[in-house]
């Protein structure tokens, strides 16, 4: 009897530290901002899945490192805006992959309404070239 407490306490033990050592696994997403002169003055923050993860000034990307599976990502101007986030655009992060995600600014009457899109590494290329990675992204610098 004792020898099967003991079995089962290592067998337990053994559960709980395969666990411990599980890594998730992930994938990249690429957050751009190059939006010319459009509010260039204020940072933009995005937003996954509802929560702060960056705050972009123009000409900078940063590169988090996401769990894979479905996402939302959204974006809100600083300054004088009205807080609101933009319609949140949804991303599937595949394990080793890289998803992009660049600001779009329009025109919506007197005033400009920015919001996500995902592009292609291609598409994404230029504008990281001429942007800065910024790797501490949530102190507005």
């Amino acid at each position: 009897m004792k020898t099967v407490k003991i079995l089962a306490f290592f067998a337990l033990m053994l559960t709980f530290s395969l666990n411990g050592f599980s890594q998730t696994k992930t994938g990249q997403v690429y957050l751009i901002r190059v939006t010319g002169y459009t509010g260039s003055a204020v940072n933009y923050s995005f937003y996954l899945d509802d929560t702060l993860i960056c705050k972009l000034k123009n000409k900078s990307f940063s590169i988090h490192n996401i769990p894979v599976g479905q996402h939302t990502v959204s974006v809100v101007s600083g300054g004088l805006s009205n807080g609101k986030k933009s319609t949140p655009l949804k991303i599937l992060v595949i394990e080793g992959e890289a998803n992009y995600i660049s600001v779009v600014s329009t025109q919506a009457g007197y005033a400009n309404k920015i919001t996500c899109q995902e592009i292609t590494k291609n598409s994404a290329d230029p504008l990281l070239a001429k942007s800065t990675e910024n790797k501490n992204c949530l102190s507005a610098k």
